[in-house]
């Protein structure tokens, strides 16, 4: 199986593996038949800032920007005159982000994905603009390619599981337009500190910045 091939297999994947935990997340809120709920779906990037190779060879990494897949299930569970607490399930799947580095050892690519649970305190509720704070924690799954970036067989360990917090900020815009549900925009930015995958060299251990910034849309019911 060709490298492009597995790539393809590794982002159906991780699509497939998102959609499930949405459906399994919607369904018993649906059952209630109340608009307390919100399901976001969201487009962005990724970067994953400061991290570096410590070795005494002077080894070089370079981690990527990746596009990023977003949807957070969320559902209203304190409510004041003017803002509400919710309880929120972000669900975010990077398919790839490059690696890169001086060394050889270096995997060619990582992909991601982020389950992380939490709270989000939204203000100005009654307005068209509401901003909103999150905070949560969970899991993240690493996956490195099964190449070297000089593309020798990478023997080393591929998938990683680790945790992960999340802090996250952003806008609910409402639209006055109304389909079938009604309907607001979204912009935000999310920080997944969380350990490392495996990337093959000294990295000085500890944690990694995940930064997610992402656009899209959210359906309230």
């Amino acid at each position: 199986m060709d490298i492009k091939r597995t790539e393809e297999i590794r982002l159906l994947r991780k699509i497939a593996l998102t959609s499930t935990c949405i459906v399994l997340a919607l369904f018993p809120a649906y059952a209630q038949g109340n608009r307390k709920n919100e399901i976001g779906l969201l487009l962005g990037g990724t970067i994953t800032p400061g991290i570096r190779a410590t070795g005494q060879s002077g080894e070089r990494l370079d981690v990527g920007a990746g596009l990023t897949f977003q949807a957070t299930y969320a559902r209203e569970w304190l409510t004041f005159p003017t803002a509400s607490l919710l309880f929120e399930v972000p669900f975010l799947a990077v398919p790839r982000q490059n690696l890169g580095g001086s060394g050889s050892v270096v995997p060619a690519f990582d992909d991601s994905l982020f389950v992380t649970p939490g709270v989000r305190l939204k203000l100005l509720t009654q307005r068209s603009l509401s901003p909103w704070f999150s905070v949560g924690g969970g899991y993240a799954l690493f996956d490195v390619a099964s190449r070297h970036v000089d593309g020798s067989p990478n023997a080393g360990s591929l998938r990683t599981h680790r945790g992960a917090l999340q802090f996250g900020a952003g806008v609910d815009v409402r639209t006055p337009v109304k389909v079938l549900l009604p309907l607001s925009l979204r912009l935000e930015v999310r920080d997944l500190f969380s350990g490392k995958p495996n990337y093959n060299v000294d990295t000085g251990g500890g944690f990694q910045h995940n930064v997610a910034f992402s656009g899209g849309f959210v359906l309230h019911f």
